[in-house]
């Protein structure tokens, strides 16, 4: 499709090629990108600049992060247009292959010809929102990858923009397990902080895979980037083969220093809870974190795979009254089931009370395979079928019962294993997801003569209409359609 002129074609990183960076060579010499990335200095004028990002940005380019109204969008105020739309979801961003801003271009080179930086083995996996920015992880399936967190502008201006490492290039190395190793996913809170999930395993789906480092969580600043806290998890909280793999942050009644994170590990079914006011951690387990052996096998397109993982994606209830309690939503990736379970339980280290999970209603289905999951400010979940190429949903004063679930969007081209999903904190909510066709990755390796990742969004309100999962739409076309008789089980 055609693309406005403020999209720029993208580039793979041959040799050959010149380093591409927005930087004004006629006002800014060619060491400022360099020493901007590095930390070592600041722009004297602020106002000039884009304090989250090492480049310098032309004035069309930057954007007011405190600008939230109501009534006028993202879109509007900045008069953006998708590259694509599918159903109420809009692609911003695309790419072949990823691509990072290094400091300069013989550093870049440099690491590819020693393959430190392999473009074809970096895959985004884990998507978050704050403000003006986006944040997305690589973690380190395989060698090659540079960078396990990164961050790009939430407007766009080029298709296949190269991602700024996060907070910068000083934490990303193996060298020292004081830095950021692989992360999968993390979280921004309403506080203005940012919870990293740092898996700590390097080569994960190769033989040399292994715990280059302890697990660990690091909280950042927002408005600073500096590191606010540390966790390192204690060794009672590694087994062999632990994988930490996703992170859902509460925060109640405005009390940032009373935050809790909670933390799952897929590959040895378990939940860390940490309490940051004392900074103590302690492992929840249940048999409801397993996997289910029958929902095991999987179906994308022509691939067929088998996956073990266990509890996975995890939701939590919008908070209506002050200090109510909260339902967490959970369902281990190879299940389709989803379970519940209150905070409660889990924010007490002492507690042992089995009365507190929940089973869901119904299964979802045969390939009802969900990986991540949110729940917007009106009780309403959003989910990913990864192998349907679709977006559901279900709207928790309704019943959890196939009849209740829907689908706001399915796409065989543009949704192709929609891998992770966030919601914004603005006044009109959006949902945020990213696709990264990780089974053709990690089976086949990726095409990279065509598009591989896409970053899309749609607003909350807009999803649901005319859909079950609307409050006020019922028995109406929903998810169940999807299915032969012989799926619902």
């Amino acid at each position: 499709m055609a693309l406005d002129n403020w999209f720029q074609n993208w580039h793979s990183p041959f040799l050959h090629e010149p380093l591409h960076a927005p930087i004004n060579h006629t006002t800014t010499p060619n060491i400022l990108p360099l020493l901007f990335t590095l930390n070592l200095v600041k722009p004297k004028e602020k106002k000039h600049f884009n304090n989250h990002f090492p480049i310098k940005l032309s004035k069309d380019e930057e954007f007011n992060s405190k600008s939230k109204t109501k009534n006028q969008t993202y879109e509007k105020e900045n008069n953006l247009k998708p590259l694509e739309v599918t159903g109420p979801f809009k692609t911003w961003y695309r790419w072949k292959t990823l691509d990072f801003y290094y400091p300069t271009e013989e550093e870049k080179f440099e690491a590819i010809a020693k393959g430190d930086f392999v473009p074809e083995n970096n895959l985004p996996l884990g998507i978050e929102v704050y403000k003006d920015r986006i944040f997305l992880s690589m973690p380190k399936w395989k060698a090659g990858v540079p960078v396990t967190l990164a961050q790009l502008p939430r407007v766009p201006k080029k298709e296949s923009p190269m991602l700024v490492p996060y907070p910068n290039w000083g934490w990303h190395s193996e060298k020292s397990c004081d830095l950021i190793t692989s992360v999968f996913r993390m979280q921004a809170d309403s506080c203005g902080r940012l919870w990293v999930m740092d898996s700590g395993k390097v080569s994960i789906t190769t033989e040399e895979a292994k715990q280059h480092c302890p697990p660990k969580l690091l909280i950042f600043d927002l408005e600073t980037d500096q590191l606010l806290t540390k966790y390192v998890f204690a060794n009672e909280f590694i087994k062999e083969d632990s994988l930490y793999s996703n992170i859902v942050v509460d925060v109640r009644d405005g009390y940032c220093h009373d935050a809790h994170a909670y933390m799952s590990d897929v590959w040895r079914f378990g939940i860390v809870v940490f309490r940051l006011s004392d900074q103590q951690a302690w492992r929840v387990t249940d048999h409801l974190f397993y996997p289910d052996p029958l929902a095991s096998s999987y179906r994308l397109h022509h691939l067929q795979f088998e996956w073990m993982d266990g509890v996975f994606g995890m939701a939590l209830s919008p908070q209506k009254k002050p200090f109510d309690d909260r339902i967490m939503y959970f369902h281990p990736m190879s299940s389709f089931r989803e379970f519940s379970l209150r905070t409660s339980y889990l924010r007490n280290e002492a507690a042992d009370n089995r009365d507190a999970f929940t089973i869901m209603g119904q299964s979802r289905g045969a390939q009802g395979h969900v990986s991540s999951s949110v729940m917007d400010k009106n009780g309403i979940m959003y989910f990913n079928l990864v192998t349907r190429d679709s977006i559901g949903c279900w709207d928790s004063g309704k019943p959890y019962k196939r009849e209740n679930l829907g689908v706001v969007a399915r796409s065989k081209q543009t949704l192709v294993f929609p891998n992770d999903m966030r919601l914004d904190q603005e006044e009109e909510q959006s949902m945020w997801v990213v696709t990264n066709r990780l089974p053709y990755y990690l089976i086949e390796g990726l095409d990279i003569s065509r598009i591989n990742f896409r970053v899309m969004s749609a607003y909350t309100e807009d999803s649901i209409k005319g859909t079950i999962c609307d409050p006020n739409v019922h028995n109406e076309f929903t998810y169940v359609d999807y299915l032969e008789d012989i799926d619902c089980y």
